[in-house]
């Protein structure tokens, strides 16, 4: 095989747009991940400056230590939905860039003489004559045939990563925040007097 021939059909391959596009598609991929992440940030978690929640009421019975029931107190509870929901982080952990070349050459030289001669013997005298004939042929044939395959495959892992330490912080903190429980004045109220009557109920039986 001529290495010559190999060398020039490698130096022939535009190695460098074979190797650069595929790691400009991945980069620029990630670049779109992360703009799709920022517009779900913007438009689901946090609107107009302010973050999104999910806000609820709820009914809490209350009891005392003996487990007597005291009432029913009503408290509001609101959620972030940065910490409700899956945040859609994609990233592109791995990228794998396989190339393969194969070049295959086969030469093959044939030659061959033909030759061929007829005689036709005559004296020259009654009806005999001397004639001769001759004919003589040489072929070559060289060929010579090269074949040449490329295989090339692309291959990305992609995960669902958690958002960040920063963002975790944050959720932390809203979450914490956001989540305690508010009692309603009107119903706060209500108890209150509810407990005190009972309270001086407790007392004049015990005087008594």
């Amino acid at each position: 095989m001529n290495e010559k021939f190999i060398g020039s059909v490698i130096n022939a391959l535009p190695l460098e747009h074979m190797i650069g596009g595929p790691l400009q598609a991945m980069i620029k991929a990630q670049i779109q991940a992360t703009k799709s992440y920022t517009d779900f940030l913007l438009s689901v978690c946090i609107k107009d400056g302010k973050a999104n929640a999910v806000q609820f009421d709820y009914d809490e019975t209350v009891v005392d230590e003996q487990g007597v029931v005291q009432g029913v107190m009503t408290k509001t509870m609101r959620i972030p939905l940065l910490a409700a929901v899956t945040h859609p982080i994609i990233c592109i952990e791995e990228g794998t860039i396989d190339f393969e070349l194969e070049i295959s050459q086969s030469e093959s030289d044939s030659s061959s003489t033909e030759a061929e001669a007829s005689l036709e013997a005559s004296v020259g005298w009654g009806p005999f004559r001397a004639k001769v004939t001759g004919r003589v042929s040489h072929k070559s044939e060289q060929t010579r045939k090269t074949d040449t395959r490329a295989k090339y495959s692309i291959h990305t892992q992609v995960k669902r990563q958690d958002p960040p330490e920063a963002l975790m912080r944050v959720i932390d903190f809203l979450t914490e925040s956001a989540t305690k429980p508010v009692v309603h004045k009107t119903n706060s109220e209500k108890l209150g007097e509810f407990q005190t009557t009972e309270t001086l109920q407790q007392k004049e039986k015990q005087a008594a």
